[in-house]
């Protein structure tokens, strides 16, 4: 399996390979007669670099030679770093030389006689480690990587960021999105505010689902919107903020007390009706459970909250309570609440097929491949996007049965059935893109950046070299759902 640290490994290697290349055309390089030792450095970066796609595949494909590539990518990563500090040497050097005095460079151990005598020495030493590290790769028959050109989409015109993130169409879900709206709009109903819950297990589209109800035009009437994700992390302070702030954005919210948020809350709340999305519940506690109920009590008669949760537990606790029992704010009886199942595999192609193909594309060579495909999703659509993700890059029958043919075991655990499928998907990525991927695991779920910094920290980091690159990377990952983007901002983890 590829780890992170052998992405780190084919990071540091784009890096140092295109820096190398940079450094090749420089001055100073000429003027140190370092030129040649930094061209020669610069060929076998690059011919390293194309290897690396190699062993990345060898990686993902799991054969008996795993460890030792995983090996080989540890040994790179460590002479690319030795690289890289030699390449930081001769940029501190020039940096001192400009910037310095004559008189205080001469006597600095930095100037130029000094590196006349070091630098050839350690450029020496890490050619050789470059040197080794590449007859290593051979004995392992590591070969260069040549980009799959036929049916590949990389080069197509990308989608602008656009500020519409929410989906008003869902495959395989007209049924329960038509049951929802139906107990949004129900008249007459015993309690106040009801609660609609949606549950599942990751990935079976419960986000969605309450997306695509959140914008039906047939929910309009409601004069009080909000979407809250919430996540593990049960923060009634923040949940208060993001609703409040949702409601009337003018309220100042910095440094206020949950009294403040309830008290506002109650004021904007009253007489209006209104719809509430808490997304990804996970609270078990029922007290911290009903002090949110007590914080959405004020709702005009007719307002509604949909929550979406992977664990019947939370529905359960939501049942109890206070509230439930003066039908003050309370749960929908246990026949319409929403449980969510596996799609069918006709479902799921047809999910993957929105993602892989255009409108007027010829698919019928691929269809029946796609099927057999479609079969490894386990009904969770999820997999059917990201899945579909990676094949409109790789349009090819050869590229396909391949993706058909190849089995990840994470070891069969129950509770992994869904990674397991999604493994499918990162593994099939490009490179650059895995690499991007990778790094969003330094951010938790629900996260939001701007999308501009995102594309400079993976710039900075030597992930990509143009900022177009970055867009074209971050409409990727929303296209496999693993990002959500409104206006300028991403939402990490979706």
């Amino acid at each position: 399996m590829t780890g992170f640290g052998e992405i780190i490994a084919s990071a540091v290697g784009k890096q140092v390979a295109g820096k190398l290349g940079e450094l090749a055309t420089e001055e100073a390089t000429l003027q140190w007669k370092f030129k040649d030792d930094v061209d020669v450095m610069a060929d076998k970066m690059q011919d390293l670099e194309a290897v690396l796609h190699d062993a990345d595949d060898r990686l993902r494909r799991r054969g008996r030679d795993g460890e030792a590539v995983g090996r080989w990518l540890s040994k790179f990563k460590a002479v690319a770093y030795d690289v890289e500090d030699v390449l930081d040497d001769l940029d501190a050097t020039e940096l001192l030389k400009k910037s310095q005095p004559k008189l205080k460079l001469f006597f600095s151990w930095n100037n130029q006689l000094l590196q006349r005598v070091t630098m050839p020495h350690k450029l020496k030493s890490v050619r050789g480690k470059i040197e080794k590290i590449r007859k290593e790769g051979q004995a392992i028959n590591l070969v260069r990587h040549q980009e799959r050109a036929e049916g590949s989409r990389k080069n197509e015109t990308f989608a602008g960021i656009c500020d519409e993130g929410l989906k008003s169409g869902v495959v395989g879900r007209d049924i329960e999105k038509d049951k929802i709206i139906s107990l949004l709009l129900k008249k007459g109903v015993q309690e106040d505010i009801s609660i609609v819950p949606i549950v599942g297990l990751g990935g079976l589209g419960k986000s969605t689902l309450a997306e695509s109800v959140f914008v039906d035009k047939m929910v309009n009437d409601f004069e009080v919107r909000a979407w809250v994700h919430v996540s593990k992390k049960f923060d009634l302070r923040k949940i208060g903020s993001a609703i409040l702030k949702s409601i009337n954005s003018s309220i100042n919210l910095d440094n206020c007390s949950l009294q403040f948020l309830q008290e506002n809350l109650r004021n904007e709340l009253a007489d209006r009706r209104y719809l509430i999305v808490l997304d990804d519940l996970w609270e078990e506690d029922a007290d911290k459970l009903e002090r949110l109920k007590q914080m959405l009590q004020h709702g005009y008669r007719g307002s509604r909250v949909i929550v979406t949760t992977r664990n019947q537990s939370v529905v359960n606790k939501l049942r109890t309570g206070a509230l439930s029992h003066k039908r003050k704010i309370r749960l929908v009886p246990k026949s319409d609440q929403i449980k969510l199942h596996g799609l069918s595999n006709d479902d799921c192609w047809e999910v993957m097929k929105q993602t892989a193909f255009g409108p007027d594309d010829d698919k019928s060579d691929l269809e029946e491949i796609g099927r057999k495909i479609a079969e490894k999703c386990g009904g969770v659509p999820l997999v059917a996007i990201a899945l579909g993700q990676v094949m409109s890059e790789l349009r090819t029958v050869e590229a396909w049965q391949t993706l058909r043919d190849t089995n990840i075991d994470l070891g069969h655990r129950d509770h992994e059935d869904t990674l397991e499928r999604l493994m499918l998907s990162y593994y099939y990525m490009k490179l650059d893109f895995k690499m991007c991927f990778t790094y969003l695991a330094a951010f938790p779920k629900g996260f939001i950046i701007e999308s501009d910094r995102l594309i400079q920290q993976w710039k900075a980091l030597g992930y990509i070299h143009r900022g177009d690159d970055g867009k074209r990377c971050i409409n990727y990952l929303m296209g496999m759902s693993f990002l959500q983007i409104s206006r300028k901002h991403i939402r990490i983890g979706y």
